[in-house]
């Protein structure tokens, strides 16, 4: 199988989603237009936490092994850094009555998991309030974690997000979902997937690939085709985060480049043609056409 060079991409936490650049990593069944995508996002809206708190959406990541790679996170993190936890979110080791969160056990930076009570009743899908990224808390039930937070009338207002169920190798999700597993593994969450053509996501997100799927994400800046990026998000709709090796003129180590169809190959930026998003025969079912614009032959 060919082997691919990807830029993997962290999420970042303040008042808006960011996800921000790991280090590169090689994708097995994607081609080199793979996009920088795990994710930091910063945005209007967290992911996990309150405004301010920067929660956001997680990625996954393979490595040559083709396992999840566990290093990938949502916040710009020293890489010294070791990853604290004090539960298994895959398991949901914690006592009766509660269940195991990420959170951010040095500020605002998933870094760790830990028990929190279970106060509250909300379903995956349900409006949820949380309660930050360093309290960890929520009102979703104990199956499932208040994500995708946004500031709506001064409340942090998310969604309750089922926990991925199965082992970090061989994770579970319900239909129409896929785990994302960053920071660490602290973050192992079963979010929307999507389109990247249609970009069929909800208000405030966008379809951007995070190593594992491509899953509705917390958009960031919203910085044009062919500009310089860090994070997977901070590219507008429609395109994401590439490594500067496969766009022409890229003014820094990842720049925003489109996604494509290859039945209809249209790139707009000049210098690029619509190659294979995945290698071929890989493609999962549904994402057949999916193109991204890179240099011919990159």
């Amino acid at each position: 199988m060919k082997k691919t060079l990807v830029l993997s991409m962290m999420l970042c936490g303040s008042v808006s989603l960011v996800l921000a650049g790991c280090a590169k990593d090689d994708e097995p069944g994607t081609t080199n237009a793979n996009t920088a995508a795990s994710a930091s996002a910063e945005n209007n809206g967290d992911g996990d936490g309150d405004p301010g708190d920067g929660d956001g959406d997680a990625e996954t990541g393979t490595d040559d092994g083709d396992e999840t790679n566990p290093n990938l996170t949502f916040v710009p993190v020293d890489t010294d850094m070791a990853s604290v936890s004090e539960c298994d979110p895959f398991a949901q080791d914690c006592p009766e009555g509660e269940k195991c969160v990420p959170y951010g056990s040095t500020g605002s930076n998933w870094d760790a998991n830990k028990c929190v009570p279970v106060t509250g009743s909300g379903s995956p899908g349900d409006p949820c309030i949380s309660g930050g990224v360093v309290e960890g808390t929520d009102d979703c039930d104990a199956n499932s974690h208040c994500w995708d937070v946004m500031d709506v009338d001064g409340q942090p207002v998310g969604v309750c997000t089922e926990f991925c169920t199965g082992t970090p190798d061989d994770p579970i999700c319900a239909p129409g979902t896929s785990c994302l597993i960053a920071n660490e593994g602290s973050i192992t969450l079963c979010i929307q997937t999507c389109d990247p053509l249609l970009q069929d996501c909800g208000a405030g997100l966008a379809c951007f690939w995070a190593n594992n799927g491509f899953n509705c994400i917390f958009t960031t800046q919203d910085i044009p085709l062919g500009e310089p990026c860090g994070f997977i998000n901070d590219c507008v709709a429609g395109t994401g985060c590439l490594t500067a090796e496969v766009l022409p003129a890229c003014n820094g180590s990842a720049c925003c480049g489109s996604f494509c169809s290859l039945s209809d190959p249209t790139c707009p930026q000049m210098g690029t043609e619509c190659a294979d998003f995945f290698e071929m025969g890989m493609a999962p079912p549904g994402y057949e056409d999916v193109g991204v614009c890179i240099i011919p032959g990159a």
